[in-house]
């Protein structure tokens, strides 16, 4: 039999995952060792270097989207707005009298 001491419910407000989530996936540590690695006949120079010379390159001859992508990169994504008209109480009482049709319908 197990030891049952062990097994007590978290006291309130007390989390049973501290630490929470990693903050960082799998791929995206490896990734990250490798770009940081010499790529090979680059002078010394790491993925990483290699990879943003090309892409300034593509966007220094006009490709869009690469220049899109360097100011994504640099200066963030811009934010888009969104209109939003919401009558909660209408579309709130047309679910309740939706509701009430359906349990009435019921045999």
């Amino acid at each position: 039999m197990g030891k049952t001491e062990n097994l007590k419910p978290w006291q309130p407000g007390q989390s049973g995952n501290p630490g929470g989530r990693p903050r960082t996936k799998l791929i995206t540590s490896e990734l990250e060792r490798m770009l940081e690695q010499e790529a090979p006949a680059a002078n010394g120079k790491t993925w990483a270097a290699v990879i943003a010379e090309a892409l300034l390159k593509k966007a220094r001859k006009g490709d869009v989207r690469a220049i899109a992508e360097l100011a994504n990169r640099v200066e963030g994504k811009a934010r888009q707005t969104v209109d939003l008209e919401l009558d909660v109480q209408s579309d709130l009482m047309e679910r309740i009298v939706a509701g009430r049709r359906r349990v009435a319908d019921r045999p």
